[in-house]
């Protein structure tokens, strides 16, 4: 009977808790419970929704790193294929390597990797990255060759484009430009009357 007595006191101070509990329950409404169900549920309907986002950006970091390592062997596939004489187009080898460049185009494409489109673009900062500015025949601030393509992914830009700016027309160029075309009327003059004689 010694061991039934603390069971009886703990017993009883549940009992007295009890009232307690129910006296919380009842200062505490119906709308109120709701409400703060409501806004708990919401809570963890945002922190669900940060955690996607969180791990989706995660992924595109992996990615982006992997890709980055992938564009300098883009490269070098794509002046391999520069290389290549037209009488060596068609044979195995070529073809080969440029089955292996389209796998990676296609590979690129499939992780939302765009190519940077430049030559005859407006010179953009954000996109571009000049490494020559000369005057040319066309308006400044054009690009008129590209060194290295660049590329966006997910709309960001993920490489710069490496390019050759012009400067706009000089009055050198200009003088030298029209030096130049007045040589080739008078070449072409030549040529119309020693072929027409």
């Amino acid at each position: 009977m010694a061991e039934n007595k603390p069971d009886t006191k703990t017993e009883k101070e549940e009992k007295e808790h009890l009232p307690e509990a129910e006296t919380l329950t009842k200062e505490l409404s119906v709308e109120e419970l709701t409400d703060l169900l409501k806004r708990t549920q919401a809570n963890f309907e945002n922190y669900r929704k940060q955690t996607q986002i969180y791990l989706e950006d995660t992924k595109k970091m992996a990615a982006r790193d992997i890709i980055l390592q992938v564009l300098p062997i883009l490269d070098n596939f794509e002046l391999a294929l520069k290389s290549v004489s037209p009488d060596q187009a068609d044979t195995e080898f070529v073809q080969g390597v440029t089955l292996i460049h389209s796998q990676v185009l296609q590979l690129l494409q499939h992780n939302n990797v765009v190519p940077l489109q430049t030559v005859g673009k407006d010179f953009d900062p954000y996109c571009h990255e000049a490494l020559m500015k000369v005057p040319s025949e066309f308006p400044a601030n054009k690009i008129i060759e590209e060194f290295q393509k660049g590329f966006t992914m997910h709309g960001k830009v993920l490489r710069h484009a490496k390019v050759k700016v012009s400067s706009g027309q000089n009055r050198d160029f200009i003088q030298k430009d029209s030096k130049h075309k007045n040589e080739n009327k008078i070449e072409n003059k030549n040529r119309n009357t020693i072929g027409g004689q």
